[in-house]
């Protein structure tokens, strides 16, 4: 209630304690009545100054809030007791000097006020310490001593009111009794000890820990509702982890708290139109397409569409590293060509594990052709055939299904010897070997001559669907052409010294030559168009790409030449000795050359710079070869050594020491095989493809087949 005087209104007096109501004993104290109580005056005196009372108010007057109280209304009164109840448990009520937190020295008290405070602060301990509304023991807090009496008071009267009742999650009044003012700001935390005390741990936590748990079993249930709409079928799918809810790791449940609960989770593959999931799951790699399938029956059933793994191979597997385009189907670089029925998905994981094993390490089987009388200098191959020419002034056209010789093209004097096709004994001398010599697939190949023929080594060779180009030691070229049985159409006569390489393409034939020239010739008419002078020494490698060409030589250079002008474009400097071999990427960003200082470098043709030197092989490198769809360089070593590289990186991948007898004059590759050739007159055949389930699924179809004298090759 709200009281006044003459000096000025009051405020308004809080109710006491129950047990104000109960004491009926002297009407007057004062201060020096118990000044003795050294413990409490302080806190009596705080007291007296945060709460004053009119001068005229009866101290043991019961007032009443206004509140709560009504003029018409009579307060109930609590339990009465006796003042020898009281007095008698006070011994009983003290605290012990052993449970006081602040180890003050205790002090002989003979003010009854005094002892009434500590009484009723005990007091209070055994009403907040039992939880209404909960079914756990009260809590023993007699080892904490309030730290004033003005607190002590106020939570007693709190606890004892019922003015004061809460209905929130989890009871703090039990905490609030043992913290002081400046602790309450943070009453659900522990207390530090202070001295040899203990820490103070609370006991009435876990307010917010139930509000939370509350929210969390109202959003489960909502949660549920919502699901409601999902068809029968789907919820009976007990090999599908749709609708589980899992439990979560103290590392998630982090995560599960932050998603946005608003947000309606479901199985789109089941709701959406099946050409529209196909189109989704075709952005996955065939990893990825496998976890899928195992969500569910459903999953793997649309993941077994032929379409879904026809578009992700396409985009995954005909990335290039060097080419204008991805790979084209059916062009021979292991994208096969497209029929119906296919099934994209054997293809795919025969494409998956044949990458593994050029990545893991050299898993391929080693394959020798035997047939050739003398060194084979020079070879190119593609998934149906392998041409290879020879110092036995011969050209063998393979087959590289079968591995055996179909067609053998030389001078008269050559083919018409029974040595090419017996040996003493009588047997076949073209084969197949293991690296065990086992002889497999023997075959005695067709031998033809044409007046137009070669008289010396054949040194160089290229060939596409259309011709043949070969270069001798003669000093001459042959063109021959591939639809009508290898007949030769031209002889390409200008240089004055041996063939060493050539290259063409739709429109030109570029030679060069031991004379140190490189010639230029039409590829329709066989007519000279250029002859490009420069270099000091034997122009050992010619390439060309475009109105491109670039060569190299024995005076360590390499040249970048423009056709239509038939001037040096630029030049690349810093090999140390004479160069043997130079390559050019398809889309002629990159020149490879390498040389007798054993060195690999790589060049940026744009800028002429040498951007990669590869520390390579022990002695010269005499081949090398740029697979610009897989980034791989393969090169071949005087050391007998093949080893492949990293064009990215310049890391060395893999490594085939002395799988020749001597040195390996010509190595190169595709997709599924390295194919060499060296000095000992055999042609090495490393399938990386060997064993790999439906890596036939792999080829391109054939585009013809080409009839002669030894049927159709």
């Amino acid at each position: 209630m709200v009281t006044s005087t003459a000096e000025g209104p009051l405020r308004t007096l809080p109710v006491p304690i129950p047990i104000a109501d109960i004491y009926h004993g002297p009407s007057t104290s004062s201060a020096s009545s118990y000044s003795h109580d050294t413990g409490m005056e302080a806190s009596d005196q705080h007291h007296q100054h945060e709460h004053p009372r009119p001068t005229t108010a009866n101290p043991f007057r019961r007032d009443r809030s206004a509140s709560t109280s009504l003029p018409w209304k009579r307060r109930p009164k609590s339990l009465v007791l006796g003042d020898g109840d009281i007095l008698d448990g006070l011994g009983e009520l003290a605290i012990e000097e052993s449970h006081d937190v602040n180890n003050h020295e205790p002090r002989p008290s003979t003010s009854f006020k005094g002892k009434f405070r500590r009484a009723s602060v005990s007091l209070m301990k055994g009403i907040v310490g039992r939880d209404r509304r909960s079914s756990e023991p009260a809590v023993d807090y007699h080892e904490y001593r309030p730290t004033t009496a003005h607190s002590a008071w106020n939570r007693l009267r709190q606890a004892t009111s019922f003015r004061h009742s809460r209905s929130s999650y989890g009871d703090r009044s039990g905490l609030e009794t043992i913290y002081s003012p400046h602790e309450s700001e943070f009453p659900d935390l522990p207390v530090p000890g202070h001295g040899l005390a203990p820490p103070i741990i609370p006991h009435h936590t876990g307010g917010a820990a139930k509000a939370a748990a509350a929210m969390q079993n109202e959003y489960f249930a909502f949660a549920r509702q919502q699901q409601e709409w999902l068809s029968t079928d789907e919820l009976n799918d007990r090999e599908s982890g749709i609708g589980i809810a899992l439990t979560a790791t103290e590392s998630q449940s982090g995560f599960q708290e932050e998603q946005d609960p608003s947000i309606v989770r479901t199985d789109f593959i089941a709701h959406l139109p099946s050409e529209l999931s196909v189109q989704i799951l075709a952005h996955l790699d065939a990893a990825q397409l496998r976890a899928a399938g195992q969500v569910s029956r459903l999953w793997y059933q649309v993941v077994q569409d032929q379409h879904i793994w026809r578009r992700s191979f396409l985009r995954e597997k005909t990335s290039t590293y060097a080419t204008s385009l991805p790979v084209q189907p059916g062009t021979g670089c292991g994208v096969p060509t497209i029929r119906p029925g296919m099934d994209w998905q054997k293809i795919y994981q025969a494409r998956d594990e044949l990458d593994r094993r050029w990545q893991i390490g050299p898993q391929a089987r080693a394959t020798y052709l035997n047939g050739h009388l003398d060194s084979i200098y020079c070879l190119q191959f593609d998934e149906n055939k392998i041409i290879t020419g020879s110092r036995d002034k011969t050209i063998r056209i393979w087959d590289m299904r079968t591995l055996q010789c179909r067609l053998v093209i030389g001078p008269p004097e050559v083919v018409n010897e029974t040595s090419i096709l017996f040996d003493p004994n009588g047997k076949p001398i073209h084969y197949a070997s293991s690296t065990t010599n086992e002889r497999t697939n023997p075959s005695v190949p067709v031998t033809v001559s044409f007046p137009t023929h070669h008289k010396a080594s054949i040194l160089c060779l290229q060939y596409d669907d259309d011709i043949l180009v070969t270069g001798s030691s003669d000093s001459t070229c042959i063109v021959y052409n591939v639809r009508s049985g290898y007949r030769p159409v031209r002889r390409l006569q200008h240089h004055t010294a041996a063939v060493l390489d050539l290259a063409f393409d739709g429109k030109h034939i570029v030679t060069c030559s031991k004379d140190v020239t490189i010639c230029v010739w039409d590829r329709e008419t066989g007519a000279l168009l250029k002859q490009l002078r420069g270099h000091s020494g034997p122009v050992n490698a010619v390439q060309l790409r475009g109105n491109t060409i670039v060569s190299c030589s024995g005076d360590f250079r390499v040249k970048l030449w423009n056709i239509d002008s038939g001037k040096t474009i630029r030049e690349f400097a810093g090999h140390t000795k004479g160069l043997a071999c130079s390559q050019f990427s398809e889309d002629g960003r990159y020149i490879a050359s390498a040389g007798s200082d054993k060195m690999i470098r790589i060049w940026d043709a744009n800028t002429g710079e040498c951007i990669r030197e590869i520390q390579a092989h022990d002695m010269l490198v005499r081949s090398l070869h740029i697979d610009s769809v897989s980034g791989r360089l393969i090169s071949g070593s005087y050391d007998t050594d093949i080893k492949v590289f990293d064009m990215e990186t310049g890391e060395q991948r893999l490594d085939f020491p002395r799988w020749h007898a001597s040195w390996v004059l010509s190595a190169k590759s595709d997709y599924r095989r390295i194919i060499s050739t060296g000095q000992d007159p055999k042609i090495l055949i490393l399938d990386f493809g060997a064993d790999v389930n439906n890596i036939g699924m792999l080829e391109s179809a054939r585009k013809y087949e080409v009839a002669c004298e030894a049927g159709f090759i």
